[in-house]
């Protein structure tokens, strides 16, 4: 999975389970119906355990979601039978002339006011470089304001070498009872994010791990 930004892209290795939505974050209305269609064709018919139609609305809900978010890439892991049970998107922060370190992201992130308990925060060593860890619970008000809803979040900041940008990677659930194994495989998967220098042309150098490498 790739998608290029400005100078440089980056790249994951997601295990089996996960729909890539980058593709269609920029496609219309229609294209995201087309490609919803063909991911759900891709699926095993014996598995599904929900109609083919729920399957394919939710595609296009979480494109779209990715596209309003301005996510650089984007993912959802669908268990079997045809539940969606997290979501997974990239975005890139950074202001010309603000340089931020990790411990100035962590305090940014940790200020989020629907964070609810004791967040857990790590250092972290990935591939790419040093990298900032969040897990947490976040509480937000339901429909119309009524009720709360919780969810639960992996989070890695890392500061891209050589830029001035903060790339924020987010898997994102509501199924508490998956904690676990969501958790696990977020922190299987963060290893493979690759940062790809592109040429004058934009296209992809040779992986290196991280930009000017």
């Amino acid at each position: 999975m790739t998608v290029k930004i400005e100078d440089w892209t980056c790249r994951l290795d997601f295990p089996v389970g996960w729909v890539d939505l980058t593709a269609a974050i920029e496609l219309g209305q229609g294209g995201k119906a087309c490609w919803a269609r063909e991911v759900v064709n891709s699926f095993n018919p014996l598995e599904i355990l929900v109609s083919r139609e729920s399957i394919e609305n939710e595609l296009i809900s979480l494109a779209g979601e990715a596209e309003k978010t301005h996510a650089v890439l984007a993912a959802a892991y669908f268990a079997e039978g045809g539940a969606n049970l997290a979501t997974f998107d990239v975005q890139i922060f950074g202001e010309e002339g603000v340089v931020l370190s990790l411990d100035e992201v962590e305090s940014r992130l940790l200020r989020h006011r629907g964070i609810v308990g004791d967040p857990r925060v790590s250092r972290v060593d990935l591939p790419t470089g040093p990298a900032m860890r969040l897990q947490a619970i976040y509480q937000s008000k339901g429909v119309l304001g009524f009720g709360k809803r919780l969810s639960e979040s992996v989070s890695y900041a890392l500061l891209v070498p050589q830029t001035q940008d903060v790339l924020l990677a987010t898997t994102t659930w509501r199924a508490m009872e998956h904690s676990g194994q969501l958790t696990e495989m977020t922190d299987a998967f963060m290893p493979t994010l690759r940062l790809i220098p592109l040429d004058a042309e934009g296209n992809p150098m040779a992986e290196a791990g991280s930009p000017g490498v």
